[in-house]
């Protein structure tokens, strides 16, 4: 089946506002080198029964399922979102912040001329998470290797998250570097309550 066919098929359907399959970093998710075992689906909706019923009925998303030895969903309430994906901030929402678990997705799109800075400066940045208290999980994910890249954490709340993103030293830096070098064309952070996490 062609991906033409496959996109098709995972798009058009009820409720869906936005879809997006991404691969993911290997070892500790932060990797340059693709983990084949693992995959993303992130989608928004506007109502959860369409949700429901998409899991349950597409036939593309249900060969994926019976063909994984773990899928785990997690069910989020963006509360802050700042930038685009694709020309889109498919995020937007009008709830808060619950005092609770909460989930970061970060995404760019790295300029071509800016490749080689920005895969030296951020291999030692991305290290850093690995030993912070407070970071339930992280994994680097994307569309394009490299270009399009973009990060999933999970946090045990928000102080803890930002503690990490305005003290670490050399999360700090990259930040500092990719707005003064201008590292992306596009970029966008979202935060989000963790409404649930389920293992099947």
């Amino acid at each position: 089946m062609g991906l033409y066919t496959i996109n098709k098929q995972l798009i058009n359907h009820n409720g869906l506002k936005f879809l997006k399959l991404l691969g993911t970093g290997s070892r500790d998710g932060f990797s340059f080198i693709p983990d084949f075992s693992n995959y993303i689906l992130i989608s928004t909706w506007d109502d959860d029964s369409n949700r429901e019923n998409f899991l349950n009925k597409n036939k593309i998303i249900n060969e994926m399922i019976n063909n994984s030895s773990k899928r785990v969903e997690i069910k989020i309430d963006p509360y802050s979102s700042k930038g685009s994906w694709n020309g889109v901030d498919p995020f937007k929402s009008n709830s808060y912040y619950k005092n609770g678990k909460m989930a970061v997705i970060t995404r760019a799109r790295v300029k071509f001329k800016k490749l080689l800075n920005f895969l030296i400066s951020t291999s030692v940045a991305a290290k850093s998470i690995k030993t912070y208290k407070g970071a339930d999980y992280y994994k680097g994910i994307g569309e394009l290797p490299i270009i399009e890249q973009a990060t999933l954490s999970i946090w045990e709340n928000e102080g803890k998250m930002k503690s990490y993103a305005y003290s670490n030293e050399n999360h700090l830096k990259i930040i500092s570097k990719a707005r003064k070098d201008k590292w992306y064309s596009e970029e966008l952070f979202v935060r989000s309550n963790v409404v649930s996490i389920k293992e099947y």
